[in-house]
């Protein structure tokens, strides 16, 4: 939580952070605390099942992955402590100017704040088995809009390990590298490319290029929006919501899992509310 003081959780003082540049460009060590319980392993397996190559890494105590944040390059490296209630983090990132942007977003992607306990209540009042509830469940994130985009629309209408072989390779054509490492695909990168590595249909890659095209010249506007690029409908939008702005109360009941889901047990989604997302992710982890 970074309210907390900032010098106590990171070891800089807010003046070095001013200074900017990691000169000895070491590796950054701190604490992140987390409310909890946290379901450890369910975000790991999510993450697994989702890790694209070069970009993350996963294993049973760690996550890793690269990211681009401007014109900085940097990558982090997690791992939860759960009897003290807070994740070891060891970031590299030569420009510390974007160090607190850094630790709010990783504090996102792993939903280090959520109040899991009542959000187990709210789940268990709507309908879900208590014998199935996932405790201290939390919302696996994307690190941003945009890769959450592209991630969702080349999902669509196939399997997720089909999904991933598609971003690795993305990735790997369209990604810039360092050493071993890759970075996901920057938006003018693929606006610029013809995407003819990717078997898909012409169509989606056409919706892919444009979806580009539209963070490139319109970086600032709303998820809505992105409802007037062809090809992208209320699911990619949401998807998009849930895990790369971390909404709450996102409800798929459109997606093919929760709908089959839905089949087999009763659920009043009206009682899950301001948790919805929570909720679909749930109803995922039942099939």
């Amino acid at each position: 939580m970074l309210q907390h003081n900032f010098k106590k959780v990171t070891g800089l003082t807010p003046q070095q952070i001013k200074q900017g540049k990691n000169k000895q460009n070491e590796l950054i060590s701190l604490k992140l605390a987390f409310r909890p319980p946290l379901n450890w392993q369910h975000l790991q397996s999510f993450f697994a099942l989702r890790m694209i190559q070069g970009v993350e890494n996963v294993t049973d105590n760690h996550y890793s992955r690269t990211f681009v944040i401007g014109s900085d390059k940097g990558w982090f490296r997690v791992s939860a402590i759960q009897d003290k209630h807070y994740l070891k983090v060891e970031i590299h990132l030569p420009n510390i100017e974007k160090l607190t942007m850094i630790l709010s977003n990783i504090e996102r992607v792993f939903d280090l704040n959520a109040d899991t306990k009542t959000i187990q209540s709210q789940l268990l009042k709507c309908g879900v088995p208590k014998d199935n509830i996932i405790t201290g469940l939390r919302i696996p994130g994307v690190w941003d809009t945009f890769e959450a985009g592209c991630r969702a629309i080349l999902g669509q209408q196939i399997s997720v390990k089909a999904a991933i072989t598609l971003l690795s390779l993305l990735t790997k054509e369209l990604g810039e590298t360092e050493g071993e490492k890759y970075y996901f695909p920057t938006a003018k990168a693929l606006a610029n490319s013809d995407l003819a590595f990717l078997k898909i249909p012409n169509s989606r890659k056409q919706t892919l290029r444009l979806f580009a095209q539209h963070n490139l010249n319109t970086a600032d506007s709303s998820i809505d929006d992105w409802l007037n690029i062809k090809g992208i409908g209320p699911w990619t939008v949401a998807y998009a919501k849930m895990r790369g702005q971390s909404c709450p109360d996102i409800w798929l009941n459109t997606d093919l899992i929760v709908k089959k889901q839905l089949e087999k047990i009763t659920i009043d989604s009206e009682l899950a509310r301001p948790w919805r997302s929570y909720l679909t992710f749930q109803l995922w982890s039942m099939a």
